[in-house]
């Protein structure tokens, strides 16, 4: 069984690295604070965090670290990062695997719950990401098997090692706090020991534990005069913030390419592992101590982990809203997600040994057999879902939100910026992108925008005042959705703000600014803008929640009145070629284009009560179109329609070249067919 434990801990590992071979792991703007500071770091320019300029505080310094040690030895660091995640990913499996099989009496159970963690989505998803993630939740698992096998047996190795694992969970992740403080709480609150011992346990615990991190505190106060860097709340009410942890658990519990009737069935077995969880420790009666009641029941080895998990989620619920400004997200959730398995497995395996007769004893393999038929079934969709994207990342990487992959290494303005050297400085909405694609620049010479137009015209006149060259790199992709007060629009139309390459994902700018920005100017030239923008909108081909209109390759939708929250949804739009050999490749098993967007993505405009965004179709051939607005909260579709024909001068000249490239007709029957090679083409004069 210990074999079968290893398999699956090396097939988590290989895995990820084939997922990650082609494009490496997916970066984002938070990849970019560890890659920035460790390169600077090995560079000897100082524990410097690319995306401030300044000292990185944000977050503890171990993951950085450790791709600076990796540097050292020769390893890049973007490759070191890709290494330690998978590595981590493949640990936490064997790890876990080898608790299970040293803490359950059913081996089987042991395998099923590793395989289980081996093709985990939320494990696997964040071992691709270049993140701290992987690395705290294997550190937090090891910190927990130790303080477990310490409550268990009293040995003191295993307490100074819990210790040791807690604080370095502690400097991966701000969040390890809730580690150092649940398993003081455990050692002050067990049973068998005297107060005193249990007083001096909880200290030398304690103290190892959060000795390092409060070093790393003093220093970034000293650095920054900040604890853990400027922070802002998202406002997120507490109903709000447990409905995310609900959809988040129900992410987990149900793979998304599981049909809907199966996805019940997943949640009904969940619940009834809660529900045994449940009943094993009433059953347990008094105490979790070491040698008290519970003892017989087994519960000493899923306590830490089940304490843990409770105390995370309300460490989640309520300081995440205050801290972060965007609220409770899916990998906040995940460092207690391998516990709280663990835990419910283990609690589970103790419900289903509890010796009992009779109907107990049908409720009892009954709950069995109900429970593994769901995690078969939810092991087998998770592995299928798994490899499917491990498929499309090797093949184009994580273009969806990654700076890494096909997407970004075709992108026109990141080649723009390449092949022309621009001198100077260069802001952009997504400074780290640029900075990533040039790690070798000057420091300081690729930053972000500033927040609002009245601080960016000051900057420029200050650019322009010292006779700095500057230019502002806007990427379509990254509209800022609000973020700095402005968007691609109102850039445009800023006084001193001259265009000079209209790329398909992005506009270079130069800045040449000499006035301050002037508001109501700036409201004029909007609304003739918008104006403009309507008059040559073209021939209205749809007319829906939303009208359509065409010019040329150009889709324009307007709508009025209109509100905030009607440019909040994602827009639909599917384009079916006439030819589908002209899709990507990837797009052709689907038979159209996604070409869905976002209203601020696409530098749509907003002014008084209507709204006007375009968007380009490609340049083939298209059958018909598919618009309408899909909510991804609530996970439905607000409108959508379609127009057809729609190219319909180029659909009659296809015909006719098909006909044209035809060798022979070779039967005459209500369609006629004829034979171009090994290609049969059907044609009917009388369509119904």
């Amino acid at each position: 069984m210990r074999g079968g434990i290893i398999v699956l801990a090396g097939l988590g590992t290989t895995h990820i690295l084939v997922r990650t071979a082609t494009y490496g792991a997916a970066i984002t703007t938070d990849s970019i604070v560890f890659l920035s500071t460790a390169m600077n770091f090995l560079a000897g320019e100082g524990w410097q965090d690319f995306t401030v300029g300044g000292p990185m505080v944000h977050w503890p310094p171990l993951f950085p670290l450790l791709l600076a040690a990796l540097g050292w030895v020769g390893i890049d660091p973007l490759e070191g990062g890709r290494l330690l995640n998978a590595t981590a990913f493949g640990l936490t499996i064997l790890a876990a695997g080898l608790y299970l099989r040293s803490n359950v009496r059913s081996q089987w159970l042991a395998l099923v719950a590793t395989a289980t963690f081996a093709a985990s989505l939320p494990l696997s998803d964040w071992a691709a990401n270049y993140m701290t993630e992987p690395l705290f939740v294997l550190l937090t698992l090891l910190a927990l098997m130790q303080l477990a096998a310490f409550l268990q047996r009293g040995e003191r190795t295993s307490l100074w090692w819990a210790a040791v694992f807690t604080a370095l969970a502690a400097l991966t992740r701000y969040p390890g706090v809730v580690l150092i403080g649940a398993g003081v709480l455990m050692l002050l609150v067990r049973r068998a020991p005297p107060l005193a011992a249990r007083l001096k346990d909880a200290v030398v615990f304690g103290a190892i534990s959060s000795i390092p991190l409060a070093g790393v505190l003093t220093s970034n106060w000293v650095l920054s005069d900040t604890l853990t860097g400027g922070r802002s709340g998202s406002g997120q009410s507490l109903f709000d913030s447990l409905s995310r942890v609900v959809d988040v658990f129900r992410e987990w519990a149900i793979p998304p390419n599981a049909p809907d009737g199966l996805g019940y069935l997943l949640s009904m077995a969940a619940g009834l592992v809660i529900l045994a969880a449940g009943a094993v420790v009433v059953l347990a009666g008094r105490g979790f101590g070491v040698g008290g009641k519970s003892a017989s029941f087994g519960l000493g080895p899923a306590l830490p982990f089940g304490v843990f998990a409770v105390a995370y989620l309300v460490f989640v619920v309520v300081v995440v809203p205050l801290t972060i400004p965007t609220g409770i997200e899916a990998r906040f959730l995940l460092p207690m997600y391998v516990p709280l398995l663990l835990a419910a497995v283990l609690l589970l395996d103790r419900f289903l040994c509890i010796e009992a007769g009779g109907w107990m004893a049908a409720v009892r393999y009954g709950l069995a057999s109900f429970v593994l038929l769901g995690t078969l079934a939810h092991l087998c969709f998770s592995a299928h879902r798994n490899l499917t994207i491990t498929a499309e990342a090797y093949g184009a990487g994580f273009h969806e939100y990654s700076y890494n992959g096909r997407y970004w290494q075709q992108s026109e303005t990141l080649n723009y910026i390449r092949n022309h050297h621009i001198e100077g400085r260069i802001y952009s909405n997504e400074g780290p992108l640029v900075w990533f694609w040039d790690r070798t620049a000057a420091p300081g010479k690729y930053q972000s925008v500033h927040a609002g137009l009245s601080l960016l015209a000051r900057q420029m006149m200050q650019w322009t005042k010292d006779g700095i060259g500057a230019h502002i790199v806007w990427f379509r992709a990254f509209d800022n959705h609000g973020v700095y007060g402005y968007d691609l629009m109102d850039l445009r139309l800023l006084s001193g703000v001259e265009p000079v390459a209209e790329l398909a994902d992005g506009v270079v700018f130069r800045t040449t600014a000499t006035e301050p920005f002037d508001a109501e100017r700036h409201r004029a030239r909007k609304q003739r803008y918008v104006q403009q923008f309507i008059e040559q909108a073209g021939k209205l081909v749809i007319r829906a929640d939303w009208d359509v209109y065409r010019k040329g390759r150009k889709l324009t939708y307007r709508k009025q009145p209109c509100a905030a929250a009607d440019t909040q949804a994602m827009f639909v739009l599917h384009a079916i070629p006439l030819d589908p050999a002209d899709l990507p490749a990837h797009r052709r098993p689907y038979g159209f284009d996604l070409l869905d967007f976002y209203f601020r993505t696409r530098g749509g405009v907003r002014l008084d009560d209507q709204c006007v965004v375009s968007v380009q179709l490609p340049d083939y051939a298209i059958s018909r179109i598919r618009v309408g607005q899909w909510l991804a909260e609530e996970n439905r579709t607000l409108w959508t329609t379609e127009a057809e024909p729609f190219d319909a001068a180029r659909q009659q000249r296809y015909v006719e070249q098909l006909i044209e490239q035809a060798d022979a007709q070779v039967a005459r029957a209500g369609w006629g067919v004829y034979r171009t090679g090994r290609k049969l083409i059907y044609r009917s004069r009388t369509v119904r």
